[in-house]
């Protein structure tokens, strides 16, 4: 019984961290956001725009990054924008929609991965 334990303890301590996660060999994906369209738009007070707006994912490689989740935020004008998150298609692209704020003037909706990296869209309800 002593001999069985023994051996028991061996291969436990051969094994190391059992609860360790596995090195999957992927590291930190370098991205960032490029504007595609929907900047600069006249809109009415409280009515959606246009156009939606719409931003690029890229890689490292400066090549389109798929299923990647932008956040989409009003920044002024107290408008709103839907979907307040999006995934990047097979092309790198994400979009929403934005309905200005009831106040005339300049309003701002920023997307962004990073905080301390967004695309900043400005648009005037007139």
């Amino acid at each position: 019984m002593v001999a069985a334990a023994l051996g028991v303890l061996v291969v436990l301590s051969a094994c190391g961290d059992l609860l360790q996660e596995p090195d999957t060999g992927i590291g930190k994906v370098v991205v960032r956001l490029e504007e595609v369209s929907g900047d600069a738009q006249v809109g009415a007070p409280g009515a959606p725009l246009a156009q939606p707006l719409r931003v690029r994912v890229v890689n490292f490689d400066e090549e389109p990054a798929p299923r990647l989740w932008v956040q989409w935020s009003v920044l002024s004008g107290s408008g709103d924008v839907e979907p307040r998150n999006s995934f990047s298609d097979e092309n790198g692209i994400a979009e929403a929609t934005w309905t200005l704020g009831a106040s005339g003037g300049l309003q701002e909706v920023q997307a962004f991965i990073r905080k301390d990296q967004p695309v900043i869209f400005g648009a005037t309800a007139e």
